[in-house]
């Protein structure tokens, strides 16, 4: 049976189509209705449709904006376009996204209900023959294996697959593909294709999914969703970007994150340790992948954390730590952490200095950072890092390239800055948040080294 879904926001033209038009004569039965575009789309998500009447006015979601969502996740559901006046751009723009025809609501009489859907058959009929009969690759039911193609980098859509290929698989989303019946050699032609994509800098994971027999539609793609949002970033190798994955492996995993300390992993991550000692840096690494941070958040705190690193090692490297707007694995993100460790640790190794003193000055420069709204001098700083206070100032000069005075007044200026550019707070506020509490002193020691007084320096950035 051809499986339909009427969409429109008078109830009465739902209602009406639903009772009057013969359905079962052409083979077809109603499986749904929705009020607007929204509705439509979370009704299809979960249930098999294989025809959409849709009316092309309708609030939340137009009739045109529904078409060009199911045309792009769904392009097996053939359609045909409701319209109360028949407007010629309108029914147009239908039929340029793939309307197979459309129906004047003023012009249909209870006898012409039989012509209307022997024409909406005879249509798709032409349609399934042209395509190959295609509509049964969206039976999501009863299934051995699934076959997903997953993007990894959004501009994904530069490369298109081979036109045999394409013309088979369906859209769950963005970025994942899938195919319910593929042959072998299909399957070796996608891995090699993903291999040579690869050459052009666009990322593709092949998932086989097994384990679904028992699973619905929503289910599955709740799987092949739920897999894209957090593990396929963390399983992911480049080297081998086929995988096979156990469905129940996904849906045990399906369970609320558990809570971690942002804050305890910046302070790990800003600390020296890792920068000098492989084993902790190892450790360290590992227990952050464990932790499956969705990629967003991961990223987010990795750019928190690259501004301060590059606040605490400026002074002792050539070009600041940047890190990449968009990471696309944890493979790229280990590289890249990597690579970042050996820039710091690589500059360090030209100093004189051994290791314990080198890690008691970047421990000075955190505490620096961390209590700059606080009056510690030299000397507070060399007793909370262990050292006597004119060994201190000599290394602290040496490593930092600066006095401990000066690196503690600079940082102070640029933290000033940023609190002048990005908050509307007084000035007086911002002289006490970096360690000033004279607010004509911290106005006057900002104009010396910045060339402008506080207030001048906000509306010249605004």
């Amino acid at each position: 049976m051809i499986k339909v879904l009427i969409v429109d926001d008078e109830k009465i033209v739902r209602k009406g189509l639903i009772s009057f038009m013969p359905w079962e004569d052409f083979g077809m039965t109603v499986v749904g209705e929705a009020n607007n575009g929204e509705n439509a789309l979370q009704f299809i998500e979960s249930n098999k449709v294989d025809l959409l009447l849709t009316d092309l006015s309708m609030p939340v979601m137009s009739g045109i904006e529904l078409m060009r969502e199911v045309k792009r996740k769904y392009p097996h559901i053939q359609i045909v376009v409701l319209t109360l006046h028949q407007n010629f751009e309108y029914v147009q723009e239908a039929l340029r996204l793939g309307a197979i025809d459309y129906i004047a609501k003023t012009e249909l009489e209870k006898e012409q209900f039989e012509d209307v859907l022997g024409r909406i058959a005879s249509l798709m009929e032409q349609k399934n023959l042209l395509k190959g009969s295609p509509d049964s690759q969206d039976d999501l039911e009863d299934l051995e294996e699934l076959v997903v193609l997953y993007a990894l980098n959004p501009q994904s859509d530069e490369l298109k697959l081979d036109a045999h290929l394409s013309n088979r698989a369906l859209e769950a989303d963005a970025g994942i593909m899938y195919w319910t019946d593929i042959k072998a050699q299909d399957k070796q032609v996608l891995k090699e294709w993903i291999a040579n994509a690869a050459y052009s800098n666009l990322y593709f994971a092949l998932i086989s999914f097994q384990g679904l027999n028992n699973l619905n539609r929503k289910s599955i793609l709740q799987i092949l969703r739920s897999y894209q949002k957090s593990n396929l970033f963390y399983h992911y190798d480049p080297l081998k970007p086929y995988k096979i994955v156990q469905s129940e492996e996904i849906i045990k995993k399906e369970k609320p994150e558990i809570g971690h300390d942002m804050n305890e992993i910046k302070d790990k991550w800003l600390s020296g340790e890792w920068i000098r000692q492989d084993e902790v840096f190892e450790l360290m690494l590992s227990q952050l992948k464990s932790m499956m941070l969705p990629p967003i958040r991961l990223t987010r705190i990795f750019f928190s954390i690259t501004d301060e690193w590059n606040r605490l090692y400026l002074q002792i490297l050539p070009d600041p730590i940047v890190m990449e707007d968009f990471l696309s694995s944890w493979v790229q993100f280990e590289a890249w952490l990597r690579d970042t460790r050996e820039k710091i640790k690589n500059m360090n190794l030209k100093s004189h200095f051994s290791i314990e003193i080198q890690n008691s000055i970047i421990q000075a420069m955190n505490f620096a950072q961390q209590k700059m709204n606080q009056s510690l001098t030299a000397g507070d700083i060399a007793k909370m890092v262990n050292m006597s206070s004119s060994y201190f100032s000599q290394c602290f000069k040496e490593i930092a390239g600066k006095t401990y005075t000066d690196y503690l007044r600079d940082i102070r200026m640029e933290r000033a800055k940023e609190y002048l550019r990005n908050t509307s707070k007084t000035i007086q506020w911002i002289a006490e948040q970096v360690g000033y509490t004279d607010e004509k002193y911290f106005s006057r020691l900002f104009r010396e080294h910045i060339g402008v007084l506080p207030s001048e320096y906000r509306h010249m950035d605004s």
